[in-house]
């Protein structure tokens, strides 16, 4: 594949249901609690400097004689780890934009009480990055709490049980699938948690094998007891990707949690999204934001063809189910209308963390990773269930770009303008600063400058003259040729 454009992770996770009788749900109950267990200690060990392999022989010895279970706890642990990592990364992101913004605040505030706020404002922001950046220097990871942070302070406060504190910490088990296993029914997939399909009743059933406890050494090799049968109940939506993948034996991934007393499975699988981009075909390009997805379509000579803009203006205010809900709809709206035009491959950026936050709760609300990062998981799943290849592209100066050279051109928002970059991108074409543009900037064609130090130089300058010019006038009106008109005015 060429540089510059890569996939996304090509992996689909299908909610469903399991209906455990009094025995099973009890069988089920006890062995999340070791499996839960076996996390919680591979994550200390890990955090330790411990080795997978030694951590994987302790945990057969204390909590259950399976190397698979114990591999997919290390594995668990793993995960939580490079979650926090990430989280950590985030977190540095985002105190440093928030500190840049509050400061500069500062500099034009002139009411005395408003900088006191925002005095008190910067301390509490550095104390933080201070701690955050700690753990990068270090390069350790914060401690977990299992359970929940705020659970645990709901417990200290009396205001949770212990018994529900423990439900907490002990409510789920997770095995990853692989090709050449099989599980109690001879399906291809995964050895520990076998999905079936009965073709006679047409429903799902999950086997899911409990090793014995450690002490039973007399019982190492699987017997038929050991194994759990429970019915499952997959969405109809769901059911033919389900169906495709247990006909091809391929892999899946099971994590089973206990919520409110009901028992969700988890089924993560790969849709073999493996397509590389093909140039005689047409592109579509996506642009997110939190208020609107623009889709642009490009032929294969780089020309526009035709935009659409798809409105979710109530995402960032929503409810958490009810975003998923919103997020969902919007991605199946999205992949329709693309599969009406006979597009078969689509481009998106390339998911950055830094934000532009503000002193506004409101503003940084909007303008969270979150509801990007939702829409990018939530589109992608879609296109691919569409059987629409997917790929990524770096962000670098999508917006500046497609605002200043296409906007005007082909009467675009600057979204759509965006997408229309993004789709180009994704064709391998590369974008050069317009000769206008070019003189402007004391640049003569021919000079030999690289196109993207030329588009970051305007960027510098048109980022400068928003600052100033949204202190006096509502920027949301000017044009391209405006903007133009006022940076270089600006910079003369």
């Amino acid at each position: 594949m060429r540089p510059g454009v890569s996939k996304p992770a090509d992996v689909v996770t299908i909610p469903g249901r399991i209906y455990p009788d009094e025995a099973a749900k009890e069988r089920l109950i006890s062995f999340m609690r070791r499996f839960q267990a076996a996390k919680r200690a591979a994550y200390q060990a890990l955090r330790r400097g411990k080795e997978p392999g030694e951590i994987v022989k302790d945990l057969y010895r204390k909590f259950f004689p399976n190397a698979r279970w114990c591999q997919w706890a290390v594995e668990d642990a793993k995960a939580t780890i490079e979650s926090q990592k990430e989280q950590v990364k985030m977190h540095v992101s985002d105190l440093e934009a928030k500190i840049e913004k509050s400061a500069e605040k500062l500099e034009r505030t002139k009411n005395k009480l408003h900088r006191q706020g925002l005095t008190l404002r910067l301390n509490r922001l550095r104390a933080k990055l201070a701690y955050w950046k700690g753990f990068l220097d270090r390069d350790e990871v914060p401690p977990a709490v299992f359970g929940g942070r705020k659970n645990l302070l709901l417990l200290q406060e009396g205001k949770l049980s212990r018994e529900e504190w423990r439900e907490l910490r002990s409510n789920a088990f997770y095995s990853v699938g692989q090709t050449n296993q099989k599980g109690l029914e001879g399906q291809h997939g995964n050895a520990n948690t076998e999905v079936v399909f009965d073709e006679v009743i047409g429903s799902f059933r999950l086997n899911i094998y409990i090793p014995p406890e450690p002490e039973n050494k007399s019982n190492r090799k699987r017997q038929e007891e050991d194994w759990v049968t429970v019915p499952l109940e997959v969405s109809a939506r769901y059911r033919n990707l389900l169906l495709r993948c247990l006909a091809g034996g391929g892999p899946y991934s099971v994590r089973v949690v206990r919520r409110d007393g009901r028992f969700d499975c988890l089924i993560s699988l790969s849709l073999g999204d493996t397509a590389e981009v093909d140039k005689s075909q047409p592109v579509g390009g996506i642009d997110l934001n939190p208020d609107v997805v623009a889709v642009t379509v490009v032929l294969p000579d780089g020309n526009f063809k035709v935009s659409r803009c798809f409105w979710c203006s109530d995402l960032v205010h929503a409810s958490h189910n009810k975003r998923e809900w919103i997020a969902g709809n919007l991605a199946r709206e999205v992949a329709s209308w693309l599969e009406s035009l006979d597009v078969k491959q689509v481009a998106l950026e390339e998911l950055s963390f830094a934000q532009d936050h503000d002193t506004n709760r409101l503003f940084n609300r909007i303008t969270h990773n979150f509801c990007k990062k939702l829409l990018f998981n939530r589109i992608t799943v879609a296109l691919r269930k569409h059987g629409i290849a997917v790929f990524t592209v770096p962000a670098h100066f999508t917006s500046l770009i497609g605002f200043f050279k296409y906007a005007e051109t082909y009467g675009l928002s600057a979204h759509q303008a965006a997408a229309l970059v993004i789709a180009r991108r994704a064709l391998g074409f590369k974008e050069k600063v317009p000769k206008a543009l070019l003189q402007l900037l004391g640049r003569p064609p021919g000079e030999g400058w690289v196109n993207a130090k030329l588009w970051g130089r305007l960027f510098g300058m048109f980022k400068a003259a928003r600052k100033k010019a949204s202190r006096y006038f509502n920027t949301r009106a000017f044009t391209p040729s405006a903007w133009v008109e006022h940076v270089f005015a600006g910079a003369g």
